[in-house]
């Protein structure tokens, strides 16, 4: 056992990281799996012959352009220069696990962004992106940016952005977004799609 362990790691010396898979990745796999272990004949060959191809198709993830973390201050953006910091630090454990995860380094500051004691504003060529810190920026930020980010929760006032606020957070965890420039918003995947686990409670 340990030397075919041994043997599967060194085939992926040399490799710096993994292609990032869907969960429709691991549905192919896993029935591409079962063909090949019930079946007896030449047949079984079929599955993972046809799982490559459907999942280099459609199996494939995209890299998020905005990472959220829910638990701490962290707002990771990607920008032409790669992926630095809106708010948060680097090294905390959100960071680190989203560095490994998408195989590249996230900078202590992201490009093109500016800070007041309100919050901060960053604006790549295809989005503007403002990180409100205290509630009195809701008024100026709301409708001038693409996407409004708070801590807080955001007022009903706050209308002609997309809006993660306290209550988005506290429910959907972690949020992934990608910006869609056909609809000129944000394609936005929360880590918790809906609280139908009976360990979540609905935020009030």
């Amino acid at each position: 056992m340990v030397d075919g362990a041994e043997l599967v790691a060194g085939w992926s010396e040399g490799l710096t990281g993994n292609p990032l898979l869907t969960g429709l990745a691991l549905v192919i796999g896993l029935v591409a799996l079962a063909w090949f272990a019930f079946l007896n004949s030449w047949w079984r060959l079929l599955g993972p012959a046809l799982a490559v191809p459907l999942i280099l198709l459609v199996g494939l993830d995209q890299r998020p352009d905005i990472l959220i973390a829910d638990s701490t201050q962290a707002v990771a953006l990607r920008t032409e220069t790669g992926m630095g910091l809106i708010t948060g630090r680097t090294g905390s454990f959100a960071t680190e696990v989203w560095s490994e995860h998408y195989q590249e380094p996230i900078a202590a500051k992201a490009e093109g962004m500016l800070c007041d004691s309100l919050g901060c504003i960053a604006t790549t060529d295809r989005f503007s992106v403002a990180v409100i810190r205290n509630g009195a920026a809701f008024a100026e930020d709301c409708g001038r940016n693409d996407l409004v980010i708070a801590r807080i929760r955001a007022p009903v006032t706050c209308k002609g952005s997309q809006v993660i606020d306290a209550d988005a957070l506290a429910a959907g965890g972690v949020h992934w977004l990608r910006w869609n420039a056909g609809a000129g918003r944000f394609d936005i995947r929360p880590a918790i799609p809906n609280l139908t686990r009976p360990w979540r409670v609905v935020p009030r």
